[in-house]
């Protein structure tokens, strides 16, 4: 649906408008609240005609419409448009309930029909046992109130789905002018019965805050016990400096209120935390107890490395020893020519660790810290009994997934989760990627493939010696370099694509990683010479902030249109030459020339075109374009994109309507636009644009009110743009959980992190506080403590915008002193050396010498991290031993031809009997149409592992229910995706939808278990593949299925 999205932006900001008034005092909600939500229907209903007027223009043709215009009566009476109306009065209705109930929660009350039920009296006199009792019953009317809130939303985005639905029905039977007079006719029904509501519910919440104000929030009565509890258990004990564990405490939740891992109580269609694509693997719990901490969650070590933690403190003591001993012989080399290394060689070349231990200091102060700090690490107990961060089960399935032979898991590529897939399945989906021809080509002589780009890369040098150090040269070979490897990520927000995956392809220790460092070097300080380039999204805001204040001085009001465009694939469309002239155009406005643009040019070809990488068995280079691997990568696309999109754009000379923007940004491959033309003239540059280059193409979106933009939703205000928090779809908001095993200090910093974001990213005080209640239901969901999440919400709240815009720089006039880290793995049972440090460093201020070189910031512990289950579970660079040989390198992909043997047509079960086969599948020839009971022949031999097939899927329970899809791919991974999304209740499809809405009645599952789940499933469904699609040459293969759905559907 093209205007599904500008209908949810419409309704976001209706509901954001509404909150923003109910979150001010009562007073003023009261007075002011419910008179501005009187225009806020009739605004949202403009824009729902707008909506449909986008959709009408860019749906249907006008020669698919009759010319014919009904008189209204008669229209009214078409089933059509009754079941049109009825669902827009009825979405509009419950959402006015909604708002209602949203408004009774805000103002602390208890709507009175459930205010009344929870009224208690005791049949005997006892005050205090009457007030306990009574504020029981209103803690269970406050929940009731969140349930029927709750459920409300559900019912309001069924609704919105029926009303896409008959919208698209109307359009297709009607012409414009009837289409319209329906629309119109619509719009004064709902205005009519949005002036009724209103007055209802200003009535009602009057009533509500009078008597009724006995709302109690979710967590406030467990609060009360816990505290109780703990007041009964306290004993007076002698004061004592907090412990690590103690703080760990403070940041965690306390248990009785803590939210399972992974719950959201809040209303949220996030993608689930793991994605079973699998056909031999069954989850367990404690598989999905694993997937749901998140990537960067680290399991408590079973033991710490003391011999690891030895070398670390050897390291660091020499380093201090070495610094007294080079700044005793300072004096001695002051008048002494010492070559100093070049800020390219310091930036690219890292020093390998020396060995050699720094000779005793002369400084008897360095000495007996160290001496210290030696016998706190001898007399540290270690602690034996510190818990574990998972539980049994969860331990076992983590072994588990290690020792998978034959899965693969790999994480989302938006979003944080998990992808479990067959590696049969992960290979075909990289060897599909390869097989294209115009992108990649066999490399036959692998032996040699190293040393030719050796060798290209010492020509190179020889070409221009004099411009590279001969420090530079030694280091550019990497006699040790290995090819670069490919790996793909899982697009979870894609369900309805069967989650295609996102190719990457990695150059680390690659031949041409160095050079590819080299030219990152000399590229990324010539991206500020890029005007229309984003650094980030504090950068987006302030040029938004700039626009705020410009169109503030101008007495002129335009309308405006708020347009972002998506360049679609971007990097593998940048062609060689493409990128080449803009990079060479950019480095000739370099101010000093050194080294030339033409030793530069030469380098970043030979990462282009000496760019090969392997799968298994199979090594191919890339032919065209750029891989998302290399260092310079973002910045070589930058300035390809800058010269082919951003300088013509902006060039009036060449933009034919270059007046009508008002302001050009773009991130990458995002692109933001405030144009002041019309919508047909946006049009026309739409088009203009995607003729800009053959190969790069431009999708386009745009309205009038709001539109996202990276994480913000910006929206105009007048002449002014508000912007807001955005998130994605794909974004599960799976916050490091505090019982990971990282410093304290990480996951104390984590909500201040969060709610700066939100502060950052709202421009108005209304939106920020919406942001700080909604982000803090999220970090709550992942076991923070509500106190540490106020703590940080009033951090932000002190903290001046421009400082966490940047527009208020921090003073860097002063030098910052050497600092000497104490770099260590973090471990609970390891002695906590920050301590130890603080602890005494007062010896190191007996003399001027080590007070001036040692200071209390310049000495402190860096924590390098423990593997986290990302690292534990997944892997990017499959071994030998792991892959089969490697199919053979096919350019072209055929589609197979359809039998004709007939005995064998129909839809039969694969040899393997999978769970599709086993529990789903109906072997026939033939089948029913559900709607017309005609019988129909398969003309063709179909199983689950056939593609481009259609599929009948019959409800067993609800016999006069039935649904007709399409897939690309297969059927075992189409019903994957469906059996998953009905177990985790998402609202993918139609039929998901139908399951999930009826999920505690007709289709009341046990999902529990996968299997039990499987079992039960397969009582209410039945599925048939009824055909198999082979397109003709040159028709596009999605769309012949279309057509073919949509018969099978009428027939």
């Amino acid at each position: 649906m093209v205007a599904a999205p500008l209908v949810d932006s419409v309704l976001d900001y209706w509901t954001s408008q509404k909150r923003q008034k109910c979150s001010e005092s009562p007073k003023s909600f009261y007075n002011s609240g419910f008179r501005s939500l009187i225009f806020i229907p009739v605004f949202t209903l403009f824009f729902i005609f707008l909506v449909a007027l986008q959709m009408s223009y860019t749906s249907t043709s006008p020669e698919h419409l009759p010319n014919t215009r009904r008189p209204i009566s008669a229209l009214l009476n078409l089933p059509e448009v009754k079941e049109y109306q009825k669902c827009v009065l009825k979405h509009n209705k419950f959402l006015h309930q909604k708002e209602y109930m949203l408004s009774t929660m805000i103002n602390g009350c208890i709507p009175k029909g459930i205010h009344d039920q929870s009224k208690f009296i005791l049949s005997y006199t006892d005050v205090d046992l009457q007030s306990i009792c009574q504020q029981l019953f209103y803690f269970a009317a406050s929940r009731v109130s969140d349930v029927i809130r709750n459920n409300l939303s559900y019912k309001i985005t069924t609704l919105r789905q029926s009303v896409f639905k008959s919208d698209e029905r109307l359009k297709g039977m009607l012409s414009y002018a009837e289409y319209y007079d329906i629309l119109s006719e619509t719009t004064k029904r709902v205005g009519k019965n949005n002036a009724e509501d209103e007055k209802k519910h200003t009535r009602k919440l009057e009533r509500d805050r009078t008597n009724c104000r006995h709302y109690i929030p979710r967590q406030s009565y467990a609060d009360i016990k816990v505290r109780k509890k703990r007041n009964r258990k306290a004993k007076k004990k002698s004061p004592r400096v907090s412990s690590r564990r103690l703080k760990r405490r403070n940041i965690k939740a306390p248990n009785k209120n803590s939210v399972a891992v992974g719950s959201q109580d809040h209303e949220s269609t996030s993608p689930p935390p793991v994605i079973n694509l699998s056909n031999t693997i069954t989850l367990t719990e404690g598989h999905f107890g694993i997937f749901k901490r998140g990537p960067k969650f680290i399991p408590t070590p079973r033991k710490a490395d003391f011999a690891e933690f030895q070398e670390d403190i050897r390291i660091w003591k020499n380093r201090l020893r070495w610094a007294v001993y080079h700044d005793l012989k300072k004096s001695d080399t002051d008048n002494i020519n010492v070559e100093v290394p070049a800020p390219i060689e310091v930036a690219l070349i890292k020093s390998n660790k020396s060995k050699f231990d720094a000779p005793f200091s002369k400084n008897l102060a360095l000495e007996l810290f160290l001496q210290n700090i030696d016998m706190e690490i001898k007399n540290h107990n270690e602690k034996k009994n510190l818990g574990d961060n998972l539980n049994v089960e969860e331990r076992k399935a983590l072994q588990d997934i290690r020792s998978w032979s034959d899965t693969i898991v790999r994480p989302y590529d938006k979003g944080v989760g998990f992808v479990v897939d067959d590696v049969e399945n992960y290979k075909a989906r990289i060897n599909k990627e390869l097989s294209n021809p115009t992108i990649y080509s066999l490399v036959t002589d692998i032996d040699n493939a190293i040393p030719s780009i050796n060798n290209r890369i010492r020509d190179w040098m020889d070409r221009y010696s004099d411009e590279i150090s001969f420090r530079l040269q030694n280091w550019m070979i990497d006699e040790n370099a290995d090819f670069g490897y490919f790996y793909l990520n899982y697009k979870a927000h894609k369900p309805e694509k069967g989650y295609p995956g996102r190719m990457i392809t990695s150059g680390c220790g690659s031949p041409t990683e160095r050079i590819s460092s080299w030219c990152e070097y000399h590229l990324k300080p010539l991206m500020e010479l890029l005007p229309y380039r984003l650094e980030d999204t504090s950068h987006f805001i302030r040029k938004v902030l700039l626009y705020n204040e410009k169109a503030s001085t101008e007495n002129t009001s335009r309308n405006i249109i708020l347009c972002s465009w998506d360049i679609e694939a971007m990097y593998p469309n940048i062609t060689n030459d493409l990128g080449l002239t803009a990079c060479k155009e950019l480095l000739n406005k370099r101010d000093n020339l050194v080294p030339s643009t033409d030793c530069i040019i030469d380098a970043i070809q030979i990462t282009l075109e000496e760019n090969i990488a392997k799968f298994g068995n199979t090594v191919v280079k890339q032919c065209d374009g750029t891989a998302m691997g290399p260092h310079h990568a973002c910045s070589y696309a930058d300035a390809a994109a800058d010269y082919a999109v951003d300088q013509k754009v902006m060039n009036h000379s060449i933009n034919p309507l270059y007046d009508k923007i008002l302001n050009w940004s773009r991130f990458r491959d995002d692109i933001f636009c405030i144009w002041t033309g019309t919508e047909e003239e946006l049009l026309d540059f739409n088009l203009w644009i995607n003729n800009l280059h053959p190969r790069l193409k431009f999708t386009m979106e745009y309205s009038t009110t709001s539109i996202v933009f990276l994480d913000l939703k910006i929206s105009t205000s007048g002449t002014s743009l508000l912007t807001e928090m955005y998130s994605k779809s794909s974004d599960t908001h799976a916050y490091l959980m505090p019982t990971s095993c990282h410093p304290t200090h990480v996951c104390r910093n984590i909500p201040k992190g969060v709610m700066k974001r939100v502060k950052r990213n709202c421009s108005t005080e209304n939106k920020c506080e919406k942001g700080y209640v909604e982000y803090k239901q999220y970090l709550v969901n992942r076991g923070y403590n509500d106190q540490l999440i106020n703590e940080a919400i009033a951090d932000a709240r002190a903290t001046p915008r421009d400082q966490l815009l940047g527009i208020t720089q921090k003073n860097l006039n002063s030098p910052s002193p050497r600092q000497y880290p104490l770099v260590m793995k973090f471990n609970p049972k390891l002695p906590p050396m920050s301590k130890f440090i603080h602890k005494h460093h007062h010896i190191l201020e007996l003399t001027n010498q080590t007070k001036n070189l040692f200071t209390k910031s310049s000495l402190f512990v860096s924590y390098k991290m423990e593997k986290n289950i990302l690292g534990i579970i997944t892997r990017n660079k499959f071994k030998e031993n792991q892959l089969p040989a490697a199919a053979p390198h096919h350019p072209h992909v055929s589609i197979p031809p359809t039998p004709t043997d007939n005995p064998s047509w129909g839809c039969h079960p694969c040899p393997k009997t999978c769970t599709l086969c086993k529990n789903f599948l109906r072997t026939s020839s033939t089948f029913t149409s559900p709607k017309t009971t005609q019988i129909f022949r398969i003309k063709s031999h179909i199983d689950c592992s056939t593609k481009n097939v259609i599929y009948l899927v019959l409800d067993l329970k609800c016999t006069d229910i039935f649904y007709i899809g399409y897939t690309t791919d297969c059927m075992a991974v189409r019903w994957r995706n469906h059996k998953s999304h009905i177990k985790n209740s998402i609202k993918s499809c139609e039929l998901a939808s139908h399951f999930i809405s009826l999920s505690q009645t007709t289709h009341k599952l046990d999902k529990s278990s996968l299997a039990t789940f499987t079992s039960e499933l397969s009582k209410h469904i039945a599925i048939v593949l009824i055909e198999s699609v082979k397109p003709s040459t040159g028709l596009d293969v999605e769309s012949f299925l279309k057509e073919r759905e949509d018969f099978w559907q009428g027939a």
